[in-house]
């Protein structure tokens, strides 16, 4: 009796080709950052870039409702911000959009902390502007992508 591997195959999804007109000048700067950002092809890149448009949409002007995922990260002075209650009060708040959450001693002053979150536009840009009205926080950055 032969054996059977059982291996999950994803359908390939239909694809629309399309055509695009670009300057010379801006369609060898694309190539030029494609190749360095490690793409073999310009579909794939385009594909990227695409994705990234979107998110970017979705995160400034898109409907809160909408779901998506990303990280929240954060530079705070580890003297200023007091971490284990401010952040961990702000965060439990939020546990039904926080995935994980990692700390990282930089130097005697500094630490970096990023919070994975995945959920409701509105939900991550409320967490975002909790975290960042706290004291101590130098720095705070949400890398936002869409769940398409």
């Amino acid at each position: 009796m032969p054996k059977r591997h059982s291996h999950s195959h994803r359908k390939k999804e239909p694809v629309d080709r399309i055509s695009m007109s670009l300057s010379p000048d801006l369609l060898s700067e694309f190539d030029r950052s494609m190749k360095k950002a490690g793409f073999s092809d310009r579909s794939k890149a385009i594909q990227a870039a695409l994705h990234s448009f979107i998110a970017q949409y979705d995160w400034d002007k898109g409907e809160d409702s909408r779901n998506g995922a990303g990280a929240i990260m954060m530079l705070y002075d580890n003297h200023a911000y007091n971490h284990d209650s401010e952040s961990t009060h702000v965060q439990h708040h939020y546990s039904d959009i926080i995935s994980a959450s990692t700390h990282l001693h930089l130097d005697h002053d500094n630490c970096l902390e990023t919070v994975m979150v995945r959920g409701e536009i509105r939900r991550i840009k409320e967490l975002a502007k909790k975290l960042s009205e706290s004291r101590g926080i130098k720095s705070l950055k949400v890398h936002f992508v869409s769940v398409v």
